[in-house]
């Protein structure tokens, strides 16, 4: 197993991040707990969760999976919040009020006395960043957070919250999670390279476009699958279909499965620091895994880059187009 820095932290982080969002819906808690407890033996000391996920039976999962003597204190745990999860008008969102209950609950269906990692999960309309970087600054002495994080922010809001944190001497962002993948490209344009300059660090979701990397949507839809009633599947494959088909016969010459040639993809970007890999059956784990034992060269990288016509494309005079793209500027 590979591991990094969390952004500007000391805190070191395996580059795959176990995701949970199944845990508590289609896998059942003995399957979520052996995926827990394997993913561990493999070196992984990362897991991502939200309260949110399943009406809040992830976390309970997870709480209940690691309760175990010496088994929390292997892991960086991360959740988030600021999704709808109760009927009240501040049963969501970024106030103090909402902050101050949501962690206490997280707390409490989690079984510890900590979270290592703790996301605003979405942006949201009129937001009052101080009083927001405050509450979390307040958690983290508290000791209830160790680190704040967001989680889909555009790279300006990002910086803006981040100027916040330095001018007030709050607890700063430590990192940003957004999705990433072959597919879906935008952040290569402005976050990627803020992430870069600004020692920013980034953990990415979605790194198989639901699943349709893995191949498995290139005949039909698996009666099941996750895609099964997805539009995105539909529009996808009738977009991307041959591209797919190439990338698969890619990753079997490089003797890789098309998740860990996805997931190596991903990882391989200098500004990302670590993977969200979700998993919903033990037996997806170890091929997923294989993803992380090495990252992929520039040239490696950029030969699997080309196979998709996604980058991209910005009409506009002169150089602005390539500015919002480049690495070197600081």
């Amino acid at each position: 197993m590979l591991y990094t820095h969390l952004g500007s932290s000391n805190l070191q982080v395996s580059r795959f991040c176990l995701g949970t969002m199944m845990f508590g819906g289609k896998t059942d808690e003995a399957e979520s707990t052996r995926i827990i407890r394997a993913a561990i033996d493999a070196g992984v000391n990362f897991v991502d969760t939200a309260d949110i996920y399943c009406d809040t039976r992830t976390e309970t999962i997870l709480g209940n999976a690691l309760a175990g003597e010496g088994v929390r204190d292997k892991v960086v745990l991360a959740s988030k919040t600021g999704m709808k999860v109760g009927p009240g008008q501040n049963d969501l969102g970024i106030s103090r009020f909402h902050y101050v209950r949501a962690v206490e609950a997280s707390l409490k269906r989690l079984k510890t006395d900590r979270i290592d990692v703790y996301y605003i999960h979405w942006p949201h309309p009129k937001m009052n960043l101080d009083e927001m970087m405050r509450a979390l600054d307040d958690l983290v002495r508290s000791g209830k957070i160790l680190y704040p994080a967001c989680s889909n922010f555009p790279a300006w809001l990002a910086m803006r919250t981040q100027w916040i944190a330095d001018q007030r001497n709050y607890a700063p962002l430590v990192c940003g999670q957004y999705p990433y993948n072959l597919i879906e490209r935008g952040l290569e344009i402005e976050l990627l390279p803020m992430a870069k300059a600004m020692n920013f660090g980034i953990t990415i979701y979605r790194p198989l476009a639901i699943g349709i990397l893995t191949g498995r949507y290139l005949d039909n839809k698996p009666a099941g699958s996750r895609g099964e009633d997805d539009a995105r599947i539909d529009k996808w494959m009738n977009q991307y279909s041959a591209a797919v088909r190439e990338f698969v016969n890619h990753a079997r010459v490089l003797d890789l499965s098309p998740a860990a040639l996805a997931n190596r993809w991903v990882a391989s970007h200098p500004s990302v620091s670590s993977v969200v890999v979700g998993i919903s059956r033990l037996s997806q784990l170890a091929d997923n895994l294989r993803g992380f034992d090495q990252l992929l060269t520039e040239e490696q990288r950029s030969a699997v880059t080309t196979i998709f016509p996604t980058d991209i494309k910005e009409e506009a005079g002169g150089n602005f187009p390539s500015w919002r793209r480049r690495y070197d500027i600081l």
